[in-house]
């Protein structure tokens, strides 16, 4: 009798079907851990985004009020009473995922000196699988 060398079409078959499998299930998982990461950090720029907007309003920066506004994919940190009449020169924008979705407060503007915000309220972020919430209190503090 003799004896081949090698491996059969259904040894190597087999192979590739787990291997497949495998490099599916990673790359759901790295797609999940990118779009929650995304989720972080948009987040934790929106609250930065609102304190520094809060602080600028205190110190009457440019002596007019200061806000954050989230519209049209993007969030935009201005310089004015409020997102239509804001001074655009002075805009901070940064574009975010589609897959993002904000709810609740979308834009608040902070008094000059006084640091009052306009809007108050829970803004919510979600990406299907996380969501975060930013709490903007009367007094003009902010916790996520």
């Amino acid at each position: 009798m003799q004896t081949r060398n090698g491996f059969t079409l259904i040894e190597i078959v087999v192979t590739l079907a787990i291997g497949l499998i495998i490099f599916g299930i990673g790359a759901i998982i790295s797609v999940n851990f990118i779009r929650n990461r995304q989720i972080d950090v948009v987040t934790e720029t929106l609250v930065s985004y609102l304190r520094a907007a809060e602080q600028r309003a205190l110190a009457s920066e440019g002596n007019t009020s200061h806000g954050v506004s989230v519209v049209n994919g993007q969030i935009t940190f201005f310089r004015g009473s409020s997102y239509a009449a804001r001074q655009t020169a002075y805009d901070t924008v940064l574009p975010y995922p589609t897959y993002i979705v904000f709810s609740g407060v979308t834009e608040t503007v902070f008094a000059k000196q006084t640091g009052t915000p306009s809007v108050t309220g829970v803004m919510t972020v979600t990406n299907g699988v996380k969501t975060q919430a930013i709490t903007i209190y009367s007094t003009g503090a902010i916790s996520q």
